[in-house]
C-alpha cells in the first residue's frame, strides 16, 4: 500500500510544481491580470478544475510561486567561516547573490511588472521575502564581524540594505532593463567596487 501512494504523491508533487513553473513564466510574460486560470491551464495541459485542486484562487498560486522562489534561492550566509577576511566573506556572498539573481529573471520581472499587487493593505509577502531572506540574514552576518572588531558598529540591517540593494540595482538595470545593451559591465567588476566602497566606510582599519 505504502509503495502504492509514493508514485501518486511524486506525480502530484510533480504536477504541482509544473503549474508553479508556468504560472510564473506567464505572469511574468503577459502580467498577472492578463493572465487567466484557464490559460495556465490550457498552457500546462490540464484542466482548470486541477489547478484548483492545489490552490485555492490565483492569488494563492502567486503567493505560492514567491514562497518557493524564496526556498530555493535563500543564501545560506551564516555557513561562512568566521576565519575568511572580510573582502573575501563579502565577495563570496555577492557572487553567490548574484548566481541566484540570475536564476530569477522571472519573479523580478513579475514583480516590478505588478509591484501594485504587493501594496495592498495586509499582501506583503514578497517584501517580506526580501527582508527574511535578504537584508535580515546578511545583517546577522555583519553584525557578527562588528562583534569581532572588523567592521565599525552600524545599524547592520541598514548596512546589509546598502550593500545587497547596490547589487539588486545592478542586476535589475543589466539583466531586467537590458541595460547592459548600452553599456555591459562584467558583474565581477561591479562587485569589488562595491565591497571596496562598502568597506570604505565600514571599516576600522
Amino acid at each position: 500500500m505504502i509503495t502504492a501512494k509514493r508514485p501518486r504523491q511524486e506525480k502530484a508533487a510533480m504536477r504541482r510544481e509544473e503549474i508553479l513553473s508556468v504560472g510564473l513564466r506567464l505572469f511574468s510574460e503577459r502580467g498577472y491580470h492578463a493572465t487567466s486560470i484557464r490559460t495556465i491551464a490550457r498552457t500546462a495541459g490540464i484542466t482548470e478544475g486541477l489547478i484548483y485542486h492545489y490552490f485555492e484562487s490565483k492569488e494563492d498560486l502567486l503567493k505560492e510561486i514567491v514562497e518557493r522562489s524564496n526556498r530555493e534561492n535563500k543564501i545560506e550566509i551564516l555557513e561562512i567561516p568566521d576565519g575568511l577576511p572580510i573582502y573575501d566573506a563579502l565577495k563570496l556572498i555577492g557572487y553567490s547573490f548574484f548566481e541566484r539573481l540570475s536564476r530569477s529573471k522571472e519573479i523580478f520581472r513579475l514583480m516590478i511588472g505588478e509591484s501594485h499587487l504587493f501594496e495592498k493593505e495586509g499582501k506583503i509577502f514578497f517584501p517580506k521575502m526580501i527582508y527574511e531572506n535578504g537584508m535580515k540574514n546578511m545583517g546577522k552576518f555583519l553584525k557578527k564581524r562588528m562583534g569581532t572588531g572588523e567592521l565599525k558598529k552600524r545599524d547592520p540591517v541598514l548596512a546589509a540594505r546598502q550593500f545587497m540593494g547596490s547589487l539588486v540595482s545592478f542586476f535589475i538595470f543589466q539583466e531586467i532593463l537590458s541595460g547592459k545593451r548600452v553599456v555591459n559591465v562584467e558583474p565581477g567588476k561591479f562587485l569589488d567596487l562595491s565591497i571596496k566602497i562598502f568597506l570604505k566606510g565600514m571599516s576600522k582599519a
